[in-house]
């Protein structure tokens, strides 16, 4: 791949002087030249959607291009017309809207007219274009608002049904045959079964490795930890490897086994990232598939994540620095009690004072007993076992801080069960004195300028997409707007809500309706040919 760097640079006189600048990756460049005539139909000059779609091969085929550039190399006028699609809203699904609009018969083809006087150009950076009926966006049929993995299908880490098997399947069998392949695309994880409770309805994973026909796929079988299924033992008739058994799509962490975020009898979990802040999966809650393929994906630049806040729990004290002394008695052993993450309480965890540092901080001080007491619990079993907990000076108190960022993560302390309690203990304040727990909640999605009585967006907590693929701020990776398969680097083991829109004219890759699908030119000039030259990145 290349790079591709576009500039532009107007200059209005009297410093006011602007430049638009675009970077691109791209394989090919691809131009022509081209005499056109006054013909009343037109020369093709460029063909810009799948093949498919084009009807023909007249002109460049210029499918994909990141960037496109239409110049008049004439001293006279000529006439550019855009072939795109049309769409109309039905009950918030877009759908393509083909009406009589002329002497041939109904279609959803739009023409759209456009002059370039001489020596003009035009810039087209990028080819999504579509005509739409109302006086609507064509990117908002579907909107998914704040909604987390858990959200969709009441805790379970997969969809609704999607097809059913159309023929029973063998454990030792590759070839998967069902009621509609086109929900599916190469590379999508498909789920069999619902649960681990019952052997009838085992989950298995499986890889969607080619797709034959409207019916017939090839997987890859038993991934991700899960169980080979057989007609012969997964024999619920809605939940297991039979005929007329249902097929999902699955959302777990892939960078995971497929149940390790939810527990193995009910298949209950979360969608998170893991302890490295990876989170993956082939498509996006389930949504934006359809059965026509079309109006389906994901709308580019809709996206927003945003992740959870971690639960905390403050002592309530004020002014507290890592030079305050704590009061507390040297070399001497103290315990108390903490649940992390609604867990089972750790009981009577035991911490040891330093002989001469019993200040909160520093070597040795109190916060780095404390936190060492605590990590050595994250590798031992028992109600901490890979559980992280921090504590630390948060704005002049002493916090103690959950390690995850899920809907779960939470701190709560409490005395001893036995031993000597350091609470109520020199500075530190009596058990019954601390503050309340804080739960886990998501940030706001607005934040209000009191000086200005005005709410603006909260940008800084999300990470969103840029319309290309890719997915900056709170959190970077990539999306597939086509399957909704994502992969992002975000907070370490976080929990996060999505917002999108989807089913709408602008959803998807590029196909063959939300694309221009050919750029044609004539001179304007009765008795003067022009010439029209074309570029494209692709």
């Amino acid at each position: 791949m290349a790079r591709l760097e576009a500039n532009l640079t107007v200059k209005a006189g009297n410093g006011a002087d602007y430049l638009c600048e675009m970077t691109e990756q791209y394989s090919d460049i691809l131009t022509a030249q081209q005499i056109i005539d006054n013909a009343d139909e037109y020369t093709q000059i460029a063909t810009l959607g799948p093949a498919a779609s084009i009807g023909g091969d007249a002109g460049l085929r210029m499918a994909g291009s990141k960037l496109v550039i239409v110049k008049n190399n004439s001293d006279i006028p000529i006439e550019l017309q855009f072939l795109t699609t049309e769409w109309k809203d039905n009950s918030n699904v877009d759908e393509l809207n083909s009406v009589d609009l002329g002497p041939d018969s109904a279609t959803s083809d739009r023409q759209f007219s456009y002059i370039l006087s001489a020596n003009e150009y035009m810039v087209l950076p990028s080819t999504w274009m579509v005509s739409y009926a109302e006086a609507h966006s064509a990117g908002n049929a579907k909107t998914i608002d704040n909604k987390g993995g858990y959200d969709v299908n009441s805790g379970k880490l997969y969809s609704t049904a999607i097809v059913d098997i159309a023929t029973a399947l063998e454990n030792d069998t590759t070839t998967f045959v069902v009621d509609d392949t086109d929900y599916f695309s190469v590379g999508d994880l498909i789920q069999l079964g619902s649960t681990t409770g019952t052997t009838a309805t085992n989950i298995e994973i499986a890889r969607v490795a080619s797709i034959t026909n409207s019916t017939t796929m090839i997987l890859e079988r038993g991934l991700y930890g899960s169980i080979t299924a057989d007609k012969d033992a997964q024999t619920d008739s809605t939940n297991g490897a039979v005929v007329n058994a249902k097929v999902y799509l699955p959302w777990f962490n892939t960078q995971e086994d497929y149940d390790k975020y939810h527990d193995d009898a009910n298949a209950l979990g979360i969608a998170q990232t893991n302890k490295t802040g990876r989170y993956t999966a082939q498509n996006l809650f389930g949504y934006g598939r359809t059965a026509d393929a079309v109006a389906d994906g994901i709308v580019k630049g809709s996206l927003a994540f945003k992740f959870y806040n971690a639960g905390f729990q403050e002592f309530g004290m004020s002014g507290v620095t890592p030079s305050t002394h704590s009061g507390l008695a040297a070399s001497t052993a103290y315990q108390f009690n903490i649940t992390v993450d609604g867990g089972s309480t750790f009981v009577d965890l035991a911490f040891t004072t330093d002989a001469s540092n019993l200040n909160f901080g520093g070597n040795n001080g109190i916060i780095s007993k404390i936190q060492a007491a605590l990590d050595a619990q994250y590798y031992t079993a028992g109600n901490l076992f890979e559980k992280t907990v921090s504590v630390g000076i948060v704005g002049g108190d002493i916090r103690f801080t959950s390690g995850t960022r899920t809907r779960n993560s939470a701190i709560l302390l409490a005395a001893p069960g036995s031993g000597t309690t350091p609470f109520g203990v020199g500075r530190l304040p009596a058990i019954g004195s601390i503050e309340s727990a804080v739960a886990a909640k998501l940030p706001d999605d607005t934040i209000e300028d009191k000086t200005y009585d005005l709410s603006k967006s909260n940008k800084s907590i999300f990470a969103y997409d840029d319309g290309k693929g890719n997915i900056l701020g709170a959190a970077t990776g990539t999306i597939n707007y086509e399957t909704g398969a994502i992969d992002i680097n975000g907070p370490i083991n976080s929990e996060f809500v999505a917002s999108f829109n989807y089913d709408s004219a602008h959803s998807g890759g590029l196909n063959s309706s939300n694309t221009i699908r050919k750029i044609s030119a004539r001179s304007l000039n009765s008795k003067i040919d022009a010439e029209v030259e074309i570029l494209g990145f692709v």
